[in-house]
């Protein structure tokens, strides 16, 4: 069975994402399956020049809703119509946080999507594909396999409870080019899956609602994979994979295992509560340069946000930061629930300071909060004039600082393309192929009714259901939920072996 592993975004992106990497690894795995890369823009496969039309199996990995209009265009491109109705030819399947999250708005182009981790499910389905003369006309017959999702019916998330059984690719792809266009964007490094999950429970966070409990892969396990995995490619680095890599209960033993064995580390971010003196040490001994944190926003609306991290903490790591010779980059978010004028002066203030520590070395991104399903916020809607006027008034703030401000209207696309229904599927289509007027995404941009159905109602991710509700309300309060590890289990999900451990 022919399998196209499809990534709609740039070369550079897909060979820095480890789910691609092992989506790839776990199908030619199998004696029976042949996986090649298709990724944008390019038309066919890297290994055999096939376009899509050719596959039995057309899988897409999309980590970023903004790809979704990619996704159309590389149907066309392959020789397929890109709507699931109109389409002869390969089972379409498709998997990623924002199809865990949501897949009604690709429902019009997807044939079946996974909930969830691949490594579960992927075989099941892979197997119910050769027991099927045609799948696409027979699609029914996956309904019944947890972790899939066939449009309009119930879908359950399922996730890999051991990560030490974890899927763990050690012959990473290697590009060997001088094209900068297909250099992978966290450099030459080997991509090591350190955990999964991430349990602080801020109420922005997609991921860490998706993907609880937060898992761990063992140190040993970890250390064999890198000594394997940097032989194997020739790499010299690692770059520790996960949604709270630099949460790792061991991550100062790991780091300096790894710089131990001659090898380079990095992570792409740290979270400011995690990062101590050795930590630094471990990671400037192996190659870093930059380190990447995200204090959000000011103190009272991160409280809000639950991420109750103090100024004081926030100066402190970025004064030891630059003590240690790092340069330091700061996230920051605009438009949370609540914001006032003051609160924008206040972060303002909050980044001049911060800029004043050591001038040229501290910058700073400020990008829209997109409320999204399954969090605490994803009641809330968008209004993209009033993040504009946000965005220029706080631009006005900081001008002279080296800050990069994201768009507001890219956030109202972000938005909609997260939280919308099956009916977003027509603005995807005619976007791919020309603009769609910002009027019509804002038709669909306004609260939802905490008392209405929600789209993506038929997908469970895990979480009890008045939990999220429950969230909402403490965040309306300015009530803070404490993070687990240090307070104890307060029941979030249904059931988690991990935390009864």
């Amino acid at each position: 069975m022919r399998v196209a592993s499809c990534y709609p975004s740039p070369y550079s992106t897909a060979m820095s994402s480890l789910g691609y990497h092992i989506i790839y690894h776990f199908l030619n795995s199998r004696e029976d399956t042949w996986c090649e890369r298709i990724i944008h823009p390019h038309r066919r496969s890297f290994e055999s020049g096939s376009p899509l039309r050719d596959f039995d199996v057309v899988s897409f990995t999309i980590h970023y809703e903004e790809d979704y209009f990619r996704i159309p265009a590389m149907f066309r491109d392959g020789g397929l119509e890109p709507r699931r109705d109109e389409r002869t030819g390969p089972l379409v399947i498709a998997g990623g946080p924002c199809i865990t999250s949501n897949p009604l708005p690709l429902s019009d182009f997807i044939d079946l999507f996974i909930i969830g981790e691949a490594e579960p499910v992927l075989d099941m389905v892979m197997d119910r594909c050769l027991e099927l003369d045609d799948p696409r006309r027979e699609i029914d017959e996956f309904r019944d396999i947890r972790g899939v999702y066939v449009p309009d019916s119930p879908a359950e998330r399922v996730i890999v409870e051991n990560m030490d059984e974890a899927c763990h690719p050690v012959r990473q792809i290697v590009p060997v080019t001088d094209d900068r266009s297909l250099t992978p964007s966290l450099g030459r490094s080997f991509l090591l899956g350190v955990s999964r999950g991430c349990s602080r429970g801020c109420r922005f966070c997609m991921s860490g609602y998706l993907y609880r409990p937060k898992r761990e892969t063992s140190l040993r396990k970890l250390i064999d994979i890198s000594e394997s995995g940097c032989e194997a490619t020739g790499y010299s680095k690692v770059s520790l994979i996960g949604a709270a890599a630099s949460d790792y209960s061991r991550i100062d033993e790991l780091c300096n295992e790894l710089v131990d064995m001659g090898l380079m580390v990095s992570m792409p971010s740290l979270r400011i509560e995690s990062v101590t003196p050795e930590l630094m040490e471990a990671l400037i001994r192996g190659g870093l340069k930059t380190i990447t944190m995200a204090p959000e926003s000011t103190m009272k609306l991160r409280d809000r946000l639950n991420k109750p991290i103090t100024d004081s903490m926030v100066f402190e790591k970025t004064r030891k930061a630059l003590e240690m010779g790092l340069r330091v980059k700061m996230y920051f978010l605009i438009g949370a629930p609540g914001e006032s004028r003051e609160d924008l002066e206040e972060m303002a203030r909050l980044m001049r300071d911060l800029s004043e520590i050591r001038r040229g070395r501290v910058s700073f991104s400020v990008n829209p909060l997109i409320p999204k399903p399954h969090t605490p916020l994803q009641w809330e809607g968008y209004d993209a004039r009033e993040m504009k006027q946000r965005i220029r008034f706080l631009g006005r703030l900081v001008r002279g600082l080296p800050v990069r401000m994201g768009s507001p209207r890219g956030g109202l696309i972000q938005h909609v393309l997260s939280t919308g229904g099956p009916e977003i599927g027509e603005l995807i289509e005619r976007a791919s192929l020309s603009g769609v007027p910002v009027r019509e995404w804002e038709a669909h941009a306004g609260p939802r009714d905490p008392c209405a159905r929600l789209p993506w109602h038929n997908i469970s991710v895990g979480l009890r259901e008045d939990f999220l509700m429950e969230e909402y309300i403490k965040m309306k309060d300015d009530r803070l939920t404490p993070w687990c590890e240090e307070s104890g289990c307060y029941g979030c999900m249904d059931s988690c072996p991990s935390l009864r451990h």
